[in-house]
């Protein structure tokens, strides 16, 4: 049978696969078909009735089920007495539908009369004005008199708070649930529910805080009228008052796709009024969480650098571009020609630009003549991944077509406070489409409510337990020869040094039973798709990524679209920076570096011989007081940045840096994929891009580069990275094909197009028939047991980065400074919520409050990075991830 079923629509015919609903297949033909409480990425459930049609099928003789033909041979079409709700209804062979027919057109008109009969009318003054369907729908389909009686419409509050972040209007909610579906479906924290029935029925929501969910946001891009606002666009603008400009989240590794609605102020300046998704089915389909929705205020901080600052007599004063470049010149000229190029070094953020980047490292390595250059600081400095380079997703991965008869593999990653929507798409996979997820690590995390399998290794054994995944997967004869064979090299050695590493070898030292390993070994290698994501928590053992890259090699799961590996990295950019050989030991494109490596960031900062610094987009003084004090003896330093940080207040020369939605340029996501970002609104006075800064200090030092334009990098770096050869921007922003969006987009929670931009991966060495990886295992530092608590300092989503710190919005959600303590060994310590506990470590003290989590294992303490005062690096250091810990009560 075919599964394709044709059928006709308003007299045009249509052929869509089995299954579609009436409400889809019209839309290809350009069909409108109204609706309010559909939505394609939701679950069906025909509320509204926005989308009645009459439906037609073929007749056929019930007693010799041969077709009842007319008069002229024509089989007959019997038309159901009731019209059918198209989002609900399957199309089938033969179908005939009328959209348009009188009937259908007199119940648009009744369901809207009904609709609006408490709806209030204030849509000059309503957010959603200019790109309601409903408003649109009443103007082509709705009455101008109404029948009801003013007097018996129903009353609520107008401005009720859902939540701290979204405003809820309950006269304008026309009780669609498409917000209560989205937080359930998609988001999968359930906490808005309908209260009372009838007229009486309205939004709530039972979460304690109220409405608590890193997704809350989405819920006003799908409501179809003005109920929900955020807050802090309510009443901002109108939507044609708005240019839609496509950008990148600056937020996390996700790469999602925005639109930043910008418009113009009275000073002529532009203003960012708020941020939107843009449809991407690659990346975040059509979500973003509520950091990369509310945590962009900080464009507008008054504590934004605006002029060049410049220290004299001890203070840093205001000075100008003219004056302080030459003087950046000369600085460095003096400490070369005095000390030679490797004292001098630099330091470069992963929230930078690729355009940044590629400059940042030519300036040191061709001008300068030092490979003293890093990016592995803050939350980059303990997690460093070259996986993506061999086995990384391959070319056409899209985790949104990832369902049954796939593995998706998760390692020592919380990912709704990682990567939010990378969350998303994988809870997705599992449960709308069978997808086998299974999730490991250190402690529980959220996604084991959507994990098939779930198991819990002690911290600082993740390298032994893939080792003994992969030594199953030998041991059960498991490995895909074939692609062994074609592909890579060194499997026979690899082998030999698994015999080390069975499952009953490592269960003991992991705490996951040989059990458990044989059965995740055994699904992930006979699934169709094969993806492990890895994170943070399992460590920075280079033993970890070794065998993370031969597990993927040995089960052919890597070179082709939906398969190979994923490194949840922490910015924006991070993998843009490795890309751009921002490391000291290696080149672009992740070629090796001849002749003799530069120091780390690390090293560095650690009372090396390094006498000047540049640093770009990082704050390395606020980890660490060995650092401060490295970078307070330096001969010279030069920060550029947005604030003042407290590496900045160190500086001798201090640039003001654009921000990501004031210029253009690349970033480089998780998976790979190189996208854009446009400029959006003005900077602030001053302020030049990262890559202009960097252009004109090598202009200073003898150089004659002539870059007019992000572009103009990037098109230098098509011919200096081989990995990048066909991301010239033209490329880049090429159209999206129209299979790839969503028709009648107003209706999916966007009121722009989403035509541009979608983003070109890179091939790893798995996907070129002309190299071969080599494979090689590296023995894991041995661990040792402790009696003491395990420390584990994980990232979390709303951490006390300055970016979130200029946003007063979401104050409230950033996470305040305490530990988190299982309830078993709080109880061991006879220990409360809120009492204080001093925890050490080789010397090292801190005094934090405790809050007892039920998602903690016996025997650790969390920590996060990256919150005020740092805590977590205190007593681990900026490198690592974990350690053995004391913790009495104060």
């Amino acid at each position: 049978m075919s599964d394709q079923v044709t059928l006709t629509i308003d007299g045009k015919t249509v052929t869509v696969p089995k299954g579609t609903l009436i409400v889809e297949a019209a839309k290809q033909i350009e069909q409108e078909i109204p609706v309010f409480c559909y939505h394609g990425k939701l679950s069906q459930v025909g509320m509204c009735r926005m989308c009645l049609v009459e439906v037609g099928t073929p007749m056929f003789d019930r007693a010799t089920r041969e077709p009842v033909l007319d008069e002229n041979g024509v089989q007959k079409i019997g038309f159901f007495p009731k019209p059918m709700t198209a989002c609900t209804t399957p199309v089938s062979e033969g179908m005939v539908v009328k959209v348009d027919s009188g009937a259908a057109l007199d119940d648009r008109k009744a369901v809207l009369e009904f609709l609006l009969t408490s709806h209030p009318l204030d849509c000059p003054v309503c957010d959603k004005g200019g790109e309601c369907p409903l408003q649109d729908l009443t103007m082509k389909h709705g009455s101008g008199i109404s029948r009801f009686n003013y007097e018996e419409k129903q009353h609520f509050p107008k401005k009720y708070p859902l939540g701290d972040l979204i405003v809820l209007d309950m006269e304008r909610c026309v009780i669609c649930t498409r917000c209560i579906r989205f937080q359930s479906e998609i988001a999968h924290d359930p906490v808005l529910a309908i209260e009372n029935r009838g007229r009486h029925a309205h939004i709530v929501s039972y979460s304690d805080p109220p409405f608590d969910s890193h997704y809350s946001g989405n819920a006003t891009d799908v409501c179809p009228v003005g109920a929900l606002t955020t807050k802090d666009f309510r009443f901002g603008a109108r939507s044609w008052e708005m240019k839609n400009v496509p950008s990148i989240c600056n937020h996390c590794g996700v790469g999602c796709n925005t639109v930043l609605g910008t418009r113009k102020g009275g000073s002529g300046t532009g203003q960012l009024k708020r941020v939107m998704p843009r449809q991407n089915e690659t990346v975040n389909e059509l979500w973003i969480c509520d950091k990369g929705r509310f945590g962009h205020h900080f464009n507008e901080s008054p504590n934004r650098l605006t002029t060049p600052l410049i220290r004299q007599d001890g203070q840093l004063v205001e000075s100008t571009w003219a004056d302080v470049l030459p003087f950046i010149g000369e600085k460095i000229s003096s400490i070369k020609s005095a000390n030679g190029s490797t004292a001098l070094g630099g330091i470069a953020g992963a929230r930078l630009s690729n355009e940044d980047l590629y400059l940042f490292q030519k300036l040191f390595r061709q001008i300068i003549g030092s490979n003293n250059i890093d990016h592995r600081v803050g939350l980059n400095a303990n997690f460093e991944d070259t996986t993506a380079y061999t086995v990384g997703v391959g070319v056409g991965t899209d985790l949104s077509q990832v369902g049954k008869g796939s593995t998706i593999l998760v390692i020592g990653s919380d990912l709704d406070q990682e990567a939010p929507i990378l969350y998303i798409r994988v809870a997705g996979a599992s449960v709308k489409r069978s997808a086998h997820v299974i999730n490991i690590g250190g402690r529980r995390t959220k996604l084991d409510a959507q994990a098939q399998t779930s198991a819990y290794y002690q911290y600082g054994t993740a390298s032994y337990l893939v080792l003994g995944i992969l030594a199953s997967v030998v041991a059960q004869g498991l490995v895909n020869q074939e692609w062994i064979d074609r592909h890579a090299t060194g499997f026979s050695e690899i082998t030999k040094l698994l015999q080390d590493f069975a499952p009953d070898s490592v269960a003991d030292t992991t705490g996951v039973s040989s059990a458990e390993i044989e059965a995740i070994a055994k699904s992930y290698a006979e699934a169709e798709n094969g993806i492990i994501i890895f994170g943070h928590e399992a460590g920075n053992d280079p033993a970890l990524g070794a065998a993370i890259e031969a597990l993927a090699a040995v089960t052919g799961h890597a070179g082709k679209p939906n398969n190979g590996v994923i490194a949840v990295l922490p910015h924006a950019n991070s993998r843009g920076a490795a890309d751009m050989g921002v490391v000291p030991n290696r080149l672009l494109g992740y070629l090796p570096l001849e002749g003799e490596a530069g120091l780390s960031a690390e090293q560095m900062l650690s009372g090396n011989s390094i006498k000047g610094m540049i640093i770009a987009g990082a704050d390395p003084a606020s980890e660490s007081d060995t650092y401060r004090e490295c970078l307070q003896n330096l001969d010279f330093l030069v920060v550029q940045d947005l604030f003042l940080t407290e590496t900045a207040q160190l500086a001798d020369v201090v640039l003001p840096a654009k921000a990501v939605a004031e210029r253009d340029g690349t970033f480089t996501n998780l998976e790979r994929r190189v996208q854009t970002f446009d400029v959006g609104i003005d900077s602030p006075l001053l302020a030049w891009s990262d890559w202009l800064i960097l252009a004109a200090i090598a202009g200073q030092l003898g150089a004659d580069w002539g870059y007019a334009s992000a572009d103009g990098v990037m098109a230098e770096i098509t011919q200096e990275v081989p990995l990048y050869q066909n991301m010239a921007f033209e490329n880049l922003v090429a159209p999206v094909s129209l299979d790839r969006q969503t028709d009648h987009y107003i209706y999916e929670g966007m009121s722009f197009t989403a035509d541009v931009h979608e983003g070109i991966q890179w091939a790893t060495v798995a996907e070129n028939e002309q190299q071969k990886i080599t494979l090689q295992l590296v023995v894991p530092e041995n661990h040792t047991g402790s009696d003491e608590i395990t420390l584990v300092t994980p990232r979390i989503l709303y951490d006390g980065g300055r970016l979130l710190a200029e946003t007063d919005v979401v104050q409230s959600h950033v996470f305040q400074t305490r530990a988190l303590l299982s309830s078993v060994d709080a109880k061991k310590l006879g220990l409360n919520n809120g009492d204080s506990v001093t925890i050490s470590q080789n010397g090292t003290a801190v005094n934090l409050p405790i809050q007892i989590s039920r998602m903690l294992n016996e025997g650790t303490i969390l920590i996060p990075r990256n919150i005020e005062g740092r805590p977590a690096e205190r007593l681990v250091g900026s490198s690592d991830v974990h350690a053995s810990v004391k913790v009495k009560k104060s």
